[in-house]
């Protein structure tokens, strides 16, 4: 029984970065493949790194979605294919930023960092495993920067919530029962961030840092279909588990090599390696068969960044970016709540603003998810796939 059981409060893996983490805030990040740190001057910064938002006196307001269209595949080692149910994942994104004095501004973002969705079909061979999961968190980010001369220097709060929702099938002798779960939880982080001209129009350099949050989920087991020998086990109650959201550290540099254009090339290292297990507890089980430890022994990752963004006149700009993105999970513990591999990202955007500064920005990306081969016990096979990105701001 803890064999059917070890998977229920797994991140599972959506679409955009690898592992659970969503780095597409804003249409114009997603059209430079989010290489935006060293020059990020918009109220996405809060997001992107909040030393950007010390701009002066001014008000900067931006909302937004990505639309997220994954395609995975499965395939098992004799060679049968499954692919997800097709879907759209529309994480949101809202911003504001204003300077209270020429070097003083603050601001206030709510966004979604981490999250994943993924639909296998009802009676695919890994519905033992899981069928249905989605995994959301949202942060709120209230966000003060100032600037001292060529250097601007910014921090904020993160208050992040988190849900988590999932369906999976159980194999018993008699008859197929079901279990549905859905948990919730708070949790609190910082981050902080710097850029320095350090050339002046020319070059720029910025860091950025967004520590690991820490989440406590607590919620509620529902069993369906159960066979009446198990029912004094299998039956609805409580459950928890505790996940942390990695920290990470974005370092880039942008360059000016003419008036109109800036290019941004940075890498940034983030901390999965915080993810050793998955720890299921069901205080309220007697018989103790409920509780379970799924291995997933993730690594540190450092992913590689390089965006454009020209302005062919004051009203229009365009922007392109590429990105390359491994993935934390090693092919021993890799299963498909989690279909992960290494990512290329291709990115494009444009915007257009007005003379009254209303801003209206599409940031468009085509991922390719690399074929890699999981050796997991559980459900040894081929994870590969593609996802459409379209951003509007």
């Amino acid at each position: 029984m803890a064999s059917t059981c070890g998977l229920l409060l797994l991140p599972c893996g959506d679409a955009r970065a690898a592992g659970t983490a969503l780095d597409v805030q804003s249409a114009r990040g997603t059209g430079m493949a989010s290489a935006v740190t060293a020059m990020i001057d918009d109220s996405s910064a809060i997001y992107y790194n909040p030393a950007g938002i010390a701009q002066g006196r001014q008000i900067d307001a931006m909302i937004g979605d990505t639309l997220i269209i994954p395609s995975f595949q499965y395939k098992s080692p004799g060679g049968t294919k499954t692919s997800n149910a097709f879907e759209v994942i529309p994480p949101f994104q809202a911003y504001v930023a204003a300077g209270l004095l020429d070097d003083l501004s603050i601001g206030v973002g709510v966004f979604t960092p981490y999250g994943s969705t993924v639909n296998w079909p009802d009676n695919w061979v890994g519905k033992s495993l899981i069928v249905t999961s989605q995994l959301a968190t949202y942060d709120i980010n209230p966000t003060i920067a100032y600037r001292f001369g060529p250097l601007r220097v910014g921090a904020g709060l993160q208050v992040e919530r988190a849900t988590v929702d999932l369906k999976k099938k159980i194999e018993t002798n008699s008859q197929e029962a079901s279990l549905e779960l859905g948990g919730d939880s708070w949790g609190v982080g910082a981050n902080v961030g710097a850029q320095v001209e350090a050339i002046k129009q020319y070059l720029s350099v910025g860091v950025h840092y967004r520590s690991a949050v820490t989440l406590d989920f607590t919620g509620n087991a529902h069993f369906d279909n159960v066979p009446v020998e198990l029912e004094s086990t299998l039956h609805d109650q409580g459950v928890s588990t505790r996940l942390t959201n990695p920290d990470s550290l974005a370092i880039g540099v942008a360059s000016h090599p003419i008036p109109r254009l800036v290019v941004d090339a940075e890498i940034v290292w983030i901390g999965w390696s915080k993810l050793h297990s998955i720890d299921i507890n069901f205080p309220y089980d007697a018989t103790g068969l409920l509780n379970s430890t799924e291995p997933k022994n993730w690594n540190n990752t450092v992913n590689y960044r390089v965006g454009g963004e020209y302005a062919v006149n004051d009203a229009w700009s365009v922007r392109a970016g590429v990105l390359y993105d491994p993935t934390p999970s090693p092919a021993g513990t890799l299963l498909p709540d989690i279909p992960d591999a290494d990512r290329l990202n291709v990115a494009l955007g444009a915007s257009f603003a007005t003379p009254s500064g209303f801003r209206f920005e599409l940031g468009y990306q085509f991922l390719v998810l690399f074929k890699k081969t999981s050796t997991a016990p559980q459900l040894a096979g081929d994870y590969s796939g593609t996802v459409n990105l379209l951003g509007l701001s």
